[in-house]
C-alpha cells in the first residue's frame, strides 16, 4: 500500500501541470477568436468610414454595388481566370465611372470582395497565432499595418505606371480593387495552413498566386492597352513589360503576406 500511495504522489504533480496548460491553450484561442471577431466588425466599419471621407458617396456606392450572383461569379473568376476570353469592361454613359456597375458586369472592379478578404486575412492571422499560443492583441494591428502598407505601395505603383505610360484615366479605387483581390488567395492559403498543414498551404499558395498573376495580367492589360477603332489592341513594349512585371510580382507578394 505504501508503494502504491508513493506512486500516486509521484504522478500527481505531472497531472496537475497538464491541466493548466490545456486551460491556457483554450483561453489563448478564445482570446484570439474574440479579438478577431471584434476586429472584423470594427475594421469593416473603419474601412467604410475612412473611404467615405475621401470619396463621394456616389462613387462609393458604385464600387459596393454587388449582389450574391456577382460575388460568386467574381470569386470563380479570381480562382479560375484562365478560360475567360475578354476582361474588358462594358461601358455605360449614365454611370458615374462610365462603366457598368459590378453587379451587371463581372469585369468591373469592386471594393466589397477586397475589403472582406483583407479583414478576413487579418482575423485568420490572429487565429493562427492563437493556435500557436503566441497571440497578443497587437498582432491584429501589426498585420493590418503591414497589409495596408503593401496595398498602398502597389496602388502607387499602378498609378505611377498608368501615368508614365500614358494609360487611360482610371480611378485610384480601381487600383485598390485590383491589388486587394490577392487577399482572396491569401485567405485560402491561410485556411489550408491552419486546417490542413504546411504542405497543403504551399499547394494552395502556388495555385492561387498563379491565378492572381494571370488575372492581374489580363485585367491591367485590358485597362492599360485599349482597343483601337478597328478592335485590335494597340501594342506598346513599355506597357507590356509593366503589365508582366505586375503579374510576376503577385506570387512573391502573396508569399510575403502569407508568412
Amino acid at each position: 500500500p505504501s508503494s502504491t500511495s508513493s506512486a500516486m504522489r509521484r504522478h500527481q504533480p505531472h497531472e496537475q501541470r497538464d491541466e493548466p496548460n490545456d486551460g491556457f491553450d483554450n483561453a489563448m484561442l478564445h482570446m484570439a477568436a474574440s479579438s478577431g471577431a471584434q476586429f472584423f466588425d470594427s475594421g469593416h466599419r473603419m474601412l467604410q468610414d475612412n473611404v467615405q471621407q475621401v470619396v463621394s458617396m456616389g462613387l462609393l456606392r458604385y464600387y459596393f454595388s454587388v449582389d450574391n450572383s456577382y460575388v460568386m461569379n467574381k470569386l470563380a473568376l479570381l480562382l479560375w481566370p484562365f478560360s475567360k476570353k475578354s476582361f474588358h469592361r462594358e461601358k455605360e454613359a449614365s454611370s458615374i465611372c462610365g462603366f457598368m456597375v459590378p453587379r451587371e458586369d463581372v469585369n468591373s472592379p469592386d471594393l466589397y470582395i477586397p475589403s472582406m478578404a483583407f479583414v478576413t486575412y487579418i482575423v485568420l492571422c490572429g487565429l493562427n497565432q492563437g493556435w500557436e499560443n503566441s497571440f497578443t492583441p497587437e498582432v491584429l494591428g501589426k498585420t493590418a499595418s503591414s497589409g495596408l502598407t503593401v496595398l498602398v505601395l502597389e496602388v502607387l505603383l499602378l498609378k505611377l505606371g498608368f501615368y508614365l505610360l500614358e494609360g487611360p484615366a482610371a480611378s485610384f479605387l480601381d487600383f485598390v480593387s485590383f491589388s486587394g483581390y490577392k487577399y482572396v488567395g491569401i485567405v485560402l492559403a491561410k485556411l489550408a495552413y491552419i486546417f490542413l498543414g504546411r504542405s497543403f498551404y504551399w499547394l494552395v499558395w502556388l495555385y492561387t498566386g498563379a491565378a492572381m498573376s494571370f488575372f492581374m495580367l489580363k485585367t491591367v492589360s485590358a485597362g492599360l492597352i485599349p482597343h483601337n477603332v478597328a478592335g485590335a489592341q494597340q501594342r506598346s513594349q513599355g506597357k507590356e513589360y509593366f503589365v508582366l512585371g505586375l503579374a510576376a510580382m503577385q506570387l512573391p507578394v502573396s508569399w510575403f503576406m502569407g508568412l
